[in-house]
């Protein structure tokens, strides 16, 4: 059974955030590749959404790295996955 992902709005703006930080030092080819492997990684996840580790600092709260340069935190509540946080690796961890 595959679990519905919902994103808070603090991920999406970290999303976004993101998106147009690769969009703007790296083009528009990197940003859709950055984009596409999200949304890859999503649909991995909602079939697979104990496959991040347990963080050590919050109960039940989960991480994953999408890739090299992306985290994803989130929950897993009944049959939903909840995305809290979207986490560029290149900066400050204060910044989350």
């Amino acid at each position: 059974m595959a679990f519905e992902v919902v994103f808070t709005k603090k991920a999406e703006l970290d999303f976004d955030i993101i998106l147009a930080y690769i969009f703007h030092d790296f083009g528009a080819a990197a940003a859709i590749r950055f984009k596409d492997l999200t949304i890859e990684f999503v649909k991995i996840l909602q079939n697979f959404p104990e496959l991040g580790r347990l963080s050590n600092t919050k109960k039940q709260m989960r991480f994953f790295v999408a890739h090299k340069r992306l985290k994803i935190y989130y929950r897993i509540k009944n049959d939903k996955i909840i995305i809290l946080r979207l986490f560029d690796t290149r900066q400050h961890p204060d910044k989350a």
